[in-house]
């Protein structure tokens, strides 16, 4: 116990304020991909609302700095940068679902590719961002990396106090060893484990007939994952609805529950839940972000 709680106020020092913004997260889930692509952002985005179906208070951190394309597919208007002002800290946009959402899309300048920000320059800016943004309770904050496995997305990892897990998106077409044994050599530097690999658009649903397509052979990724020993979460069949939903900006998990990628998505999400510890549920609480929210 001693042990452990000296690993604590280690962790705390390290991250200062961050942990402080933190301390009332149930589970922190990061996704990665070994590259982009794999729509690894629909995932997240779909996850976080599967869980919240689920009666889950649920977050979602886009801390894609190539592309953060999380406000667009849960409907949210980039007018979010108002929100920057005031020095209490940032509370995140709550969506029609209720979901909470914050983006790096808030503090990237426009005029500039964060492609060329240095990267200490850029871990050091997204530390501060974190620390400014009051989530409150939750039981999940899901995470949306930058695709790879490289230096950028594990600093953003090492950002976040007490990471309970992360999960790896790729396509059957892009089904790659090398993507595994990286993220696996990630996973043990940053002593999290695995929770799984996501196989994204692994068939293909037919609109006429609603028979399911394998065009780049079946069970490609369940294949993988047993290669390197990790669970397998599921496949995402892709069919019209779901790429229409996200144009739209509404995940398909709210927009067509019943749809089969929205099922196979919410059977994901139980398997998620089923691989973490379990830990009381949180009692949401009314926040002032939600009464602003009622008068609009």
């Amino acid at each position: 116990m001693h042990h452990d709680q000296a690993h604590i106020e280690s962790m705390k020092k390290r991250h200062g304020p961050i942990h402080g913004t933190m301390d009332h997260i149930n589970y922190k889930i990061a996704i990665i991909s070994g590259k982009g692509g794999v729509g690894k952002t629909s995932v997240v985005v779909n996850l976080a609302a599967a869980l919240r179906r689920k009666d889950m208070e649920v977050g979602v951190f886009d801390a894609d700095v190539h592309g953060p394309s999380v406000p667009k597919m849960v409907g949210l208007k980039t007018e979010m940068r108002d929100l920057l002002h005031g020095s209490h800290g940032i509370d995140p946009v709550l969506t029609n679902e209720g979901l909470k959402v914050m983006s790096v899309a808030l503090i990237w300048p426009t005029d500039m590719t964060p492609i060329m920000w240095r990267g200490q320059y850029k871990a050091r800016v997204l530390r501060q961002f974190l620390s400014s943004i009051k989530w409150h309770e939750l039981d999940f904050l899901v995470v949306d990396l930058p695709p790879g496995t490289g230096d950028e997305p594990i600093t953003i990892m090492k950002s976040i106090p007490h990471l309970d897990g992360m999960i790896v998106v790729t396509t059957p077409q892009e089904i790659s060893t090398m993507v595994c044994s990286r993220a696996i050599n990630a996973a043990k530097e940053l002593n999290v484990p695995i929770l799984g690999l996501i196989e994204n658009m692994n068939s293909y649903v037919c609109p006429d007939c609603g028979r399911l397509e394998y065009f780049f052979g079946k069970g490609r990724g369940e294949k993988l994952a047993k290669t390197f020993k990790l669970p397998f979460l599921g496949g995402i069949p892709l069919d019209g609805q779901y790429s229409e939903a996200a144009d739209e900006g509404t995940p398909i998990v709210f927009k067509n529950p019943e749809s089969i990628s929205a099922q196979a998505m919410l059977k994901i999400a139980d398997e998620v839940i089923a691989k973490l510890p379990p830990r009381p549920k949180i009692v949401p609480r009314h926040h002032p972000y939600e009464e602003d929210r009622d008068h609009h």
